[in-house]
């Protein structure tokens, strides 16, 4: 068996090769003459012109490949038959379906080597080819190749709004950052001090300290000095402190004013706000108090926004460079904390280069108007998009659905037209070779204006995406299975 299966991959290698390189040749010149006039204007040279076709490789063999082993099949099981070789094997005892398990193989294999190749080279493609003709005509922009500029980003499901100057599809780096992200639920205030004392309606620190943790645990919380805060920053006026819980003593010598009640160790928790008083003593009759520690959550709406003139990933973090950091309390603090650094890394954002790269590629595929003929985004990228935008339009969920099916799809022509090309070629006895080539071509033709319709009614939301990308697939070859179990 394997000196069988030997010889009739050697048998189909060869043709195949052929037909692989007519059909690229061919198609690179069609293709050539038609754009030959628009490509010198805009000046491109013979290897420039090398490297656009090179670009577009991919594609091509999306469409070239799946033919081109139509054909070198049919020619091989026509050979076979014509010369009564498949006649003697299955004479022998061998089943059509083991003879042809070789032909499977190569079908299965060509499927997965085309999904690879347009899964990692081929979404890089386009980026590739408008930075190559801009290059020709020298409009490219002055960051060089692979930059794009006023990068938005929306991260629905962590509730993060990323604005870039410029990000490069190729390495990452970014440049011009503004982020903006809430504060984590846990995250609080604390507000630290010598010294208070209550006038005009504020509490007045002496040493006065503000310090905001973004997060329970925060190692290094932003600081600010502030010596006067209103009765609600605070959480209570002085006729409310006065009540809390501690203990009361009459001093005769005390250290405010003879004869005063003072208060020593007030503590103070309110469930409704989370906020929590401790002070260290407290005159209520002159508003005067020792030393003070009051913690709060932060207020909805409390956020973090980050400026930094560059950024890039690295360790599984982004590290981004003259950083500015400001902290608000709520949605409409105008006191908030300002602090600068020179270097600032920030890890667990799930905005990788990978899901900016995503981010810019679909973005480009909702602005254009036309819809798209072919599969042109990776799997990875619609994932990450679809996982950054819970809730998208029902319109262009059915175009990223579509794109991600027929992604997965496409591939899988390579191993339909093996179920194709066997019925056609394998029969024996004397009949015209023309007949099986023409019936496998015509039904190959039909398989692909199948395949661009359910693709384009799928993106239109007229049909499920699933439905629109794998029908085709599934049709052809349940026809495909019925017509080699009827092979005599």
């Amino acid at each position: 068996m394997r000196l069988l299966d030997r010889f009739l991959l050697r048998e189909l290698l060869i043709p195949l090769g052929a037909c692989l390189g007519g059909f690229l040749i061919f198609w690179v010149a069609f293709d050539l003459l038609g754009t030959l006039d628009d490509l010198r204007r805009l000046g491109a040279t013979f290897g420039g012109i090398a490297e656009l076709y090179l670009i577009r490789l991919p594609e091509l063999l999306l469409i070239v490949v799946p033919f081109a082993l139509l054909l070198a099949l049919l020619y091989v099981l026509t050979a076979h038959s014509k010369h009564h070789e498949l006649t003697a094997m299955r004479a022998a005892g061998i089943g059509l379906w083991r003879i042809c398990l070789p032909y499977f193989a190569v079908g299965l294999t060509g499927s997965v080597l085309l999904y690879a190749l347009n899964e990692f080279w081929m979404p890089d493609a386009k980026e590739q080819e408008e930075f190559l003709k801009a290059s020709w005509s020298g409009s490219t922009n002055t960051l060089g190749r692979g930059w794009r500029t006023r990068v938005n980003l929306r991260n629905q499901a962590e509730d993060r709004t990323w604005n870039l100057g410029a990000f490069n599809l190729t390495n990452g780096e970014l440049r011009q950052v503004a982020i903006q992200m809430p504060l984590a639920t846990d995250g609080y205030r604390e507000v630290v001090a010598d010294g208070v004392r209550w006038t005009d309606g504020y509490w007045r620190l002496t040493n006065g300290l503000e310090r905001i943790y973004r997060w329970a645990g925060d190692p290094l919380p932003a600081v600010k000095a502030r010596s006067i805060f209103s009765a609600d920053e605070m959480g209570g006026r002085l006729e409310a402190v006065a009540n809390w819980a501690g203990e009361t003593v009459t001093l005769t010598n005390a250290m405010f004013t003879n004869g005063y009640v003072l208060r020593r160790g007030i503590t103070n928790g309110q469930p409704a706000t989370g906020a929590g008083w401790k002070l260290e003593s407290l005159v209520p009759a002159t508003g005067e108090g020792g030393a003070l520690t009051f913690r709060s959550p932060l207020s909805a709406g409390a956020n973090r926004r980050i400026f930094a003139e560059s950024g890039l990933w690295t360790n599984r973090a982004w590290r981004f460079l003259d950083v500015r950091e400001f902290l608000y309390r709520s949605g409409t603090d105008d006191n908030y904390l300002d602090q600068k650094f020179g270097e600032l890394t920030l890890d667990g954002f799930s905005e990788t280069p990978e899901v900016i790269r995503s981010e810019v590629r679909v973005g480009a595929l909702f602005n254009r108007t036309k819809t798209m003929r072919r599969p042109q985004l990776g799997s990875r990228e619609i994932l990450h998009y679809q996982r950054l935008h819970p809730e998208i339009p029902a319109k262009e969920r059915a175009l990223l659905e579509t794109q991600l099916q027929a992604r997965f799809a496409a591939p899988w022509t390579c191993l339909v037209v093996v179920f194709i090309a066997i019925p056609f070629g394998s029969p024996s006895g004397r009949r015209n070779v023309f007949y099986g080539v023409a019936g496998s071509l015509a039904l190959g033709f039909s398989y692909f204006v199948l395949q661009r319709l359910g693709f384009a009614l799928g993106q239109g939301g007229q049909v499920m995406p699933w439905l629109a990308a794998w029908l085709p697939n599934l049709v052809f070859t349940a026809v495909g299975t019925v017509l080699i179990c009827r092979v005599r």
